[in-house]
């Protein structure tokens, strides 16, 4: 009986595992980031169906980022006891490493931009421009259900110049 209620238990759990519907429900910029260095611009995600995102818009650099920008990233869960959210994953890299070593999103986003090659650093100056950019998520993502909270951050010197959050649902 035993070895059955933990085989029923692992199979909950696996599909528990496998949520596959996203929904971002709220966005904002950092009040913080500093209006010298970036300007929001028309920037959007828009979730078209349950398996597609598309990013349109522009925004404005007002300085060149280089080797002193670091981009960090934290995403972090909503414990649904304590009703406080927990980091689950996070990453802490210099600006143009990250914009330089993804193959995952900004390949095919540099097609449907004039976002700067691979290998340019520093990033510079500039309006840059984003013409529906589609990403299709898988069927499975590979987060339990919950609620999230991603939070992307550009540091100079350990000061904040870019600041943006995503609270989004997965089912």
């Amino acid at each position: 009986m035993e070895i059955k209620c933990i085989g029923i238990l692992i199979f909950i759990l696996a599909l528990l595992s496998k949520a596959s519907d996203i929904t971002i429900t709220s966005s904002r910029l950092d009040p913080k980031t500093d209006p010298n260095f970036y300007k929001p611009g028309t920037l959007r995600i828009t979730k078209k169906s349950r398996n597609l995102m598309v990013v349109a818009g522009s925004f404005e650099l007002l300085q060149n980022a280089g080797e002193d920008v670091q981009a960090v990233f934290t995403l972090l869960r909503k414990n649904i006891l304590t009703d406080q959210y927990w980091e689950v994953w996070a990453q802490n890299k210099p600006l143009c490493a990250f914009l330089n070593e993804d193959t995952f999103v900004l390949p095919a986003l540099r097609e449907v931009s004039n976002l700067p090659e691979a290998g340019t650093c520093p990033i510079p100056k500039g309006r840059y421009n984003i013409d529906n950019y589609k990403h299709a998520l898988s069927n499975e993502i590979p987060l339990p259900p919950g609620d999230y909270l991603l939070v992307a951050q550009t540091t100079r010197e350990g000061r904040l110049i870019v600041g943006m959050e995503w609270s989004a649902t997965v089912q």
